[in-house]
């Protein structure tokens, strides 16, 4: 029996439109922001959880700007997502996301968009939750490498290229599952972050010593192919909580060994230094 694809694999995506128009009324109080990109994956700064909201309210991500100059330069932009009352789900078809987000649940019908690539999805639901003062629409946090090949931006950044396209649906609200398992596993790791840190508050060289030996032992262990880059963003996030030296390079060189791309292990790098 064939087994029928997901819908954001049969929708018609056909709007060219820079910025859909179905998210244009779902930014903070400054609107929503954006940032420039460039080809080496980088963006335009200052949208990081400590600098979001004073470069925000400063006008420092004009969504004006960005969008001239990808119409007139084809420049890419990112949308800083803790700006929008939405969450992305991110599938990367080249890295097996097309199979692995079914292991999401059924993700209803809603507002998406193709990839750069074209072989992927960036598919937007709707948050119930306030804007916040301090931090903006952040109440969930992203989740890198939740399946493999699929990550969930919520605070991060959705690149978007001249060649992406858009469907025409409203965003749909985020099914109550999918947030609970997110916010489960953002106690999760806010737990084992309260415990890395009271062991270096400690100031126990020993136990400080101990607690990094187990990390990058941890590290060294075997990982199945469909695990990569989930488990080595939470190792490595962990080693950067933990102080490692070099915990860039050791996680650089440990992805290349398990088979990823040095573009690959360079990215995942990135989104361990980016991401609290």
């Amino acid at each position: 029996m064939k087994i029928p694809k997901p819908w954001w694999e049969t929708e018609t995506y056909d709007s060219s439109e820079a910025l859909s128009s179905q998210i244009m009324g779902l930014g903070g109080p400054q609107g929503v922001a954006l940032v420039k990109a460039w080809p080496n994956g980088k963006t335009t700064g200052g949208w990081g959880d400590e600098e979001f909201m004073a470069n925000y309210l400063a006008d420092n991500f004009n969504a004006r700007s960005a969008l001239y100059a990808f119409r007139k330069k084809e420049q890419p932009f990112a949308i800083v997502m803790r700006s929008v009352k939405l969450l992305a789900v991110d599938i990367d078809g080249k890295n097996g996301g097309l199979e692995h987000a079914k292991k999401l649940g059924a993700l209803p019908p809603t507002l998406a968009e193709t990839s750069k690539s074209g072989n992927g999805y960036h598919l937007f639901y709707l948050l119930d939750e306030e804007w916040d003062d301090t931090h903006g629409f952040g109440s969930l946090s992203d989740r890198i490498g939740i399946e493999q090949g699929v990550d969930i931006r919520v605070t991060g950044c959705i690149f978007h290229y001249p060649q992406q396209r858009w469907n025409d649906r409203a965003p749909a609200p985020l099914p109550t599952y999918l947030h609970d398992l997110l916010r489960s596993k953002q106690q999760e790791r806010a737990h084992r972050a309260a415990a890395t840190a009271a062991v270096l508050d400690s100031g126990d060289e020993v136990e400080i010593m101990m607690m990094q030996d187990q990390l990058i032992s941890d590290l060294a262990k075997p990982i199945p192919a469909g695990k990569r880059n989930n488990t080595l963003f939470a190792i490595g996030q962990q080693m950067k909580l933990a102080q490692i030296p070099d915990w860039q390079k050791l996680v650089d060189d440990r992805a290349q060994e398990v088979g990823l791309s040095t573009d690959e292990a360079d990215k995942l790098v990135t989104n361990i230094e980016r991401y609290q």
